[in-house]
């Protein structure tokens, strides 16, 4: 048979005693030192260990203006914020809200290993011609997820058409992002 330790422990009156078996004890003893040890914050997550990290984005619109049934280009870099080095890997979205208020398009990519990504698509013929909406938004491993917006008008008018000819200047704009997770920045 086991031998028992015996201790003594004292309920909240100090009025009785009662002896407590070996398991029990060493249950108590072991429940009180992690308790004590996860208290001083010894205990961490290997997630809370990891350094956060920030994106420094140029992104290109091809067109500020594009006519309907042309082909719109968002070209992302992506470079880290502190370093300047590219970023491969990183996830480049933008979702496209048309004019119409309806349609919506989204896309995604990652960048190569020169922090490069791109995202093409033909506007319908039949779109409704107005300001469409973008949303661009990046992500990665030990990086803060950022997004950001920028808009686009489209025309009406077609590639013969001599009013569209001056639609074709890129137009770009450099975003380093903050260290606020998810937190929505605009671009103007």
């Amino acid at each position: 048979m086991i031998s028992k330790v015996t201790n003594m422990v004292f309920d909240a009156n100090n009025r009785k005693i009662r002896h407590v078996g070996s398991v029990a004890s060493i249950a108590l003893i072991i429940t009180v030192i992690l308790v004590l040890y996860v208290g001083e914050g010894a205990i961490q997550s290997s997630y809370g260990q990891q350094a956060v990290k920030t994106f420094k984005i140029k992104v290109q619109l091809d067109k500020s203006v594009v006519a309907r049934g042309d082909i719109q280009t968002i070209r992302y870099r992506v470079v880290d914020a502190m370093t300047g080095q590219p970023v491969s890997g990183v996830i480049a979205r933008a979702t496209v809200d048309y004019a119409d208020g309806v349609t919506v398009r989204q896309f995604a990519t990652s960048t190569d290993a020169s922090g490069h990504a791109s995202i093409s698509w033909r506007i319908e013929r039949d779109a409704t011609p107005g300001i469409f909406s973008a949303i661009f938004g990046v992500s990665a491993a030990v990086y803060v997820p950022e997004s950001f917006d920028k808009d686009f008008t489209v025309v009406s008018h077609s590639k013969n058409d001599p009013v569209s000819h001056n639609i074709t200047d890129p137009e770009s704009f450099d975003k380093t992002l903050s260290v606020v997770p998810n937190h929505h920045h605009s671009i103007y």
